[in-house]
């Protein structure tokens, strides 16, 4: 299929599922206080477009993978990240949609969630490892180290999974949830600015592509803390319009990487062809 004909399809099946859920989505908000039936709606469209856009992502990171003869596990793990995005936008939807969400959806949705922001950390590191060192850099931790460190996070990470299903308090499970975030974004981050450092990468795809995968860690990582935030007392409804806003952020660049990937792969495609 080519790339054109995979974004008339997509658009095609995503306007078709808007529409289906669209009504049950609002029929559901509809006996809420006006206030919250509108950041409802918001979230809901939004929640979309991160969807939407996680599974466009996902198809270029892997045509990028199939075209490219280098760099082919850097494309798989940005794909692996934006396909754990796609399930936890679904999942946000179907908490949306269902008159009062499961715990068990909830516990889903929020793992699903952090290892959002675990995998795009690891897509970082992969890149970073991926590129030649340079001569200052002769003192940068192993790959082998780095994965030390990433199993022990997320060892961690998955410790909040139980408490949420089987203890139940959703105050410690967010603030776990959030200090785990926060740890993986800086962590991704870190890496993010260490190849933005070099002169290697700069205008190239990987450029482009450590940019917005940066800037989508940033926000999903944000989004997890400012819904940690309830656990201090935050007012809700801020909590609720930073959140929609932060994923109305998060669906752009990844549109924007979408547009950089499709390009890369056509080229791709074509000089292979």
């Amino acid at each position: 299929m080519t790339g054109a004909a995979f974004a008339g399809a997509g658009t095609a099946v995503a306007e078709v599922a808007v529409l289906k859920s669209a009504s049950v989505a609002l029929s559901g908000l509809a006996a809420a206080t006006p206030g919250s039936a509108t950041a409802g709606v918001t979230r809901f469209v939004a929640a979309v477009l991160v969807f939407v856009a996680c599974l466009g992502t996902t198809w270029y990171a892997l045509a990028n993978a199939r075209h490219e003869a280098h760099d082919t596990l850097v494309w798989r793990y940005l794909a692996l990240s934006t396909t754990v995005g796609g399930v936890y936008a679904a999942l946000l939807i179907a908490g949306l949609v269902a008159a009062s969400a499961l715990p068990l959806l909830r516990a889903f949705r929020l793992l699903a969630q952090l290892f959002f922001v675990v995998f795009f950390a690891l897509s970082l590191r992969e890149l970073y490892y991926a590129q030649p060192s340079t001569s200052d850099e002769g003192d940068r931790i192993s790959l082998s180290t780095a994965r030390r460190i990433e199993t022990a996070f997320m060892l961690l990470a998955v410790v909040q999974f139980p408490i949420v299903v089987v203890v139940g308090p959703p105050g410690v499970a967010q603030a776990i949830l959030g200090l785990a975030a926060a740890a993986f974004t800086v962590y991704g981050v870190s890496f993010g600015q260490a190849i933005r450092a070099r002169r290697l990468t700069h205008g190239t795809v990987i450029d482009v592509t450590v940019t917005y995968t940066t800037a989508v860690l940033l926000c999903v990582g944000a989004v997890t803390l400012v819904e940690s935030a309830v656990v201090l007392v935050a007012p809700q409804a801020a909590v609720d319009g930073a959140v929609n806003v932060l994923l109305v952020m998060i669906g752009s660049f990844l549109i924007s990487l979408i547009i950089r990937l499709k390009r890369s792969a056509d080229a791709a495609g074509g000089t292979t062809g």
